[in-house]
């Protein structure tokens, strides 16, 4: 029967995974492998950062992760901090792929649930407080990134009529 997910404080976050590793691999090492930025990938721009984890100085066969994040990130916790999230996210999928810390909480890191978590922004609210179609113009392009249902942006344009450029 599989775990069920039961929120981000299901998951180890890489700080504690970072001492596990370091109890277990004194001599071993986190170090960066690969830094790319990517332009106009499904519409986005994003950050792809690959760390490997040495268990020991001679270790032939590091665990190795990937992490990408989208440029500008999406929420508070990612904005203006792309690279360092990708990186942290690489740093703990690389050790567990070097199996050298504990994976019974999933892979992701609570960081990254954390990361991948929308904040709940209300687009109609914000569109009904709008004073100008230049205001409203911004929450719809907003609205539409977001993903937001048709009625939702069929509402926002409503609202145009009557406001001053």
């Amino acid at each position: 029967m599989s775990k069920q997910y039961k929120g981000p404080l299901d998951y180890i976050d890489v700080a504690a995974r970072i001492v596990e590793f370091r109890e277990k691999f004194p001599d071993g090492s986190l170090v960066q492998k690969d830094l790319q930025f990517i332009s106009d990938f499904a519409g986005k721009d994003w950050v792809v950062f690959t760390a490997a984890a040495y268990r020991s100085p001679d270790d032939q066969q590091p665990g190795i992760g990937t992490a990408w994040e989208p440029v500008p990130g999406p929420t508070s916790f990612t904005k203006d901090s792309e690279v360092q999230n990708a990186e942290t996210a690489a740093w703990g999928r690389a050790m567990v792929a070097a199996l050298a810390v504990d994976t019974k909480k999933g892979v992701a890191s609570a960081e990254e649930v954390r990361n991948r978590q929308t904040e709940k922004r209300d687009y109609l609210a914000e569109a009904n407080k709008a004073t100008t179609k230049e205001d409203l113009r911004r929450i719809y392009n907003d609205a539409r990134q977001a993903k937001v249902t048709q009625d939702t942006l069929a509402a926002i344009t409503s609202l145009a009529d009557g406001l001053k450029e």
